[in-house]
């Protein structure tokens, strides 16, 4: 009799549990949890900003080496390019923000700078092409092979 009411105990727990994080009461436990100062990044929303970023810098790439000098519109194509990377930042923390992905959290500062430079440097008059063509390499500050094998 003790382990039948165990078993139905335990079915309707998980059940319980289940339903719970189905409907997002996970996200407001989160917010009292969590200290105000964190940032607390989704697996899924880390994966959908990553590969918007290599989106980005594939065209932003792209837009660079197509021919020299860079006709006007694809620079003016790659500052917006820079613009919404750098809204893209935003979205993975702000300014001295922990969060759950510690190599995101010691590093979207830097990289965002970075991405304003590069920006900063194609605003020039002249332009200058080195930083913005530089973009994929801050990538690979992180992502590169064997340094975070978790993390690529």
């Amino acid at each position: 009799m003790i382990l039948i009411k165990f078993k139905r105990t335990l079915v309707l727990s998980t059940a319980l549990i289940l339903i719970g994080c189905a409907n997002g009461v996970l996200e407001n436990v989160r917010k009292v949890t969590y200290p105000p100062d964190f940032n607390y990044i989704s697996d899924e929303k880390l994966t959908s900003t990553m590969q918007q970023f290599a989106w980005y810098t594939t065209l932003l790439d792209n837009s660079l080496q197509d021919e020299l000098p860079v006709p006007e519109e694809q620079r003016l194509n790659a500052i917006s390019i820079l613009h919404k990377m750098e809204d893209l930042s935003h979205e993975l923390g702000q300014e001295n923000l922990s969060s759950n992905h510690n190599i995101v959290s010691f590093n979207i500062d830097q990289f965002r700078q970075n991405i304003i430079n590069a920006r900063n440097g194609l605003q020039q008059d002249p332009p200058n092409y080195y930083l913005a063509g530089s973009v994929s390499a801050y990538c690979l500050n992180c992502h590169s092979l064997g340094k975070n094998p978790g993390f690529q």
